[in-house]
C-alpha cells in the first residue's frame, strides 16, 4: 500500500486571555543545559537549590538587568516574480540584556561558554516566567545558538563600566510560535544567585585562606567558621580543621590534598555562593 500524506496546517484564533497579561520588565535571566528545563513545581527555595544543584542539573541565573534591547526577528517577506509578497522566514534575532553592575567573574564565565548552547528562560519584575511550550507539561527553555558578553570595564567619561550580555534565539519564528509562561506565586530573584569560583590557598604550613579565583577577594572570615563547624561534611582530604583570625587550620590527610567539596553540599551547611576551583598548596621544602 502506499504511503500517503496529510496536510497539516493552523486554525486561525485572534481572541485574547480571559485574564490579559500585562508583562513587566525582564530583571533576571536563567540559563538551562540545552534540553533541560526549570521542571514544573516552583516553590520557595527551589531556586537556590538548583543554583547549587550538581552538573547537569545546574541552573545559570543572570541579574539584575536593567535594559533591554531586541535586535532581529523580523519576518523576511519577498515576492516571486510580479506575484504577492510573502513571508519566507525570519531574520536572526538577538535579545541583549544590560546589567545593573559590571562583572568580571561573569564575563570571563560566558565569554568561555560562548560555544555551549544553553536554553533560556526570562524572568520578569512580575514574577512571570517565560518560556516556549515544548510539549510536554513543563515549561521549556528559549533554545539559543550561543550567548556572548560585550564588556566595557572601565568608567569612560560619561558612563560607568557595563556589561551588556547577548542572547541569540536558535529560531526566532518557533520562539514566537511556541512563546509560553508561568506566573509564580512568589518572587525569586533573591534566590537567583550564580557561583563564585574560589581557591583553597595554603599561606602557611597547614594554614589556609579561601580566596576568590579572579581578583584574590579574602572570603574566610565570611565562611571560615562554617567551613571548619562542618569540616567532615563540606573538606575533602582532611582529618581536622580550625577557624580563627580569619585563617583556616588544616590537617591534610596522609598524601590527600584538601579541597571543598560540591556547591550542594556546602550549601546545606550554611556556605552558599562558592565552587572549590583548585588547592593552591605551598612548595614542599
Amino acid at each position: 500500500m502506499r504511503l500517503t500524506r496529510n496536510c497539516i496546517g493552523n486554525a486561525l484564533a485572534t481572541g485574547k486571555s480571559g485574564c490579559q497579561i500585562d508583562f513587566g520588565k525582564i530583571k533576571a535571566v536563567i540559563l538551562v543545559p540545552h534540553g533541560k528545563t526549570l521542571g514544573k513545581s516552583f516553590t520557595a527555595g527551589t531556586f537556590e537549590t538548583k543554583c547549587h544543584a550538581d552538573i547537569p542539573n545546574r541552573i545559570y541565573p543572570i541579574k539584575t538587568i536593567v535594559e533591554y534591547a531586541k535586535n532581529g526577528g523580523e519576518p523576511q517577506v519577498s515576492a516571486v516574480g510580479y506575484g504577492g509578497s510573502g513571508v519566507n522566514g525570519y531574520s536572526p534575532q538577538t535579545d541583549t540584556f544590560t546589567l545593573d553592575k559590571y562583572s568580571e567573574h561573569l564575563a570571563a564565565s560566558i565569554s568561555k561558554n560562548a560555544n555551549v548552547r544553553f536554553d533560556a528562560y526570562y524572568l520578569d519584575e512580575n514574577g512571570l516566567l517565560i518560556g516556549v511550550n515544548n510539549g510536554t507539561d513543563e515549561l521549556g527553555g528559549i533554545p539559543m545558538s550561543t550567548v556572548y558578553v560585550n564588556p566595557v570595564p572601565h568608567p569612560t567619561s560619561n558612563a560607568k563600566a557595563s556589561l551588556t550580555i547577548s542572547f541569540c534565539l536558535e529560531d526566532a519564528r518557533a520562539a514566537i510560535e511556541n512563546f509560553d509562561y508561568v506566573q509564580l506565586d512568589f518572587n525569586p530573584i533573591e534566590e537567583l544567585n550564580g557561583l563564585v569560583p574560589v581557591d583553597l590557598v595554603e599561606n602557611a604550613a597547614g594554614k589556609f585562606r579561601v580566596i576568590e579565583s579572579i581578583g584574590g577577594y579574602d572570603r574566610t572570615e565570611e565562611f571560615g567558621a562554617a567551613i571548619a563547624t562542618g569540616a567532615a561534611s563540606v573538606l575533602n582530604g582532611v582529618t581536622t580543621a580550625a577557624y580563627a583570625d580569619g585563617v583556616l587550620t588544616i590537617t591534610p590527610a596522609q598524601g590527600a590534598t584538601p579541597s571543598l567539596k560540591n556547591p550542594s553540599v556546602l550549601l546545606v551547611n550554611d556556605i552558599p555562593g562558592i565552587e572549590w576551583n583548585r588547592t593552591v598548596m605551598m612548595p614542599s621544602s
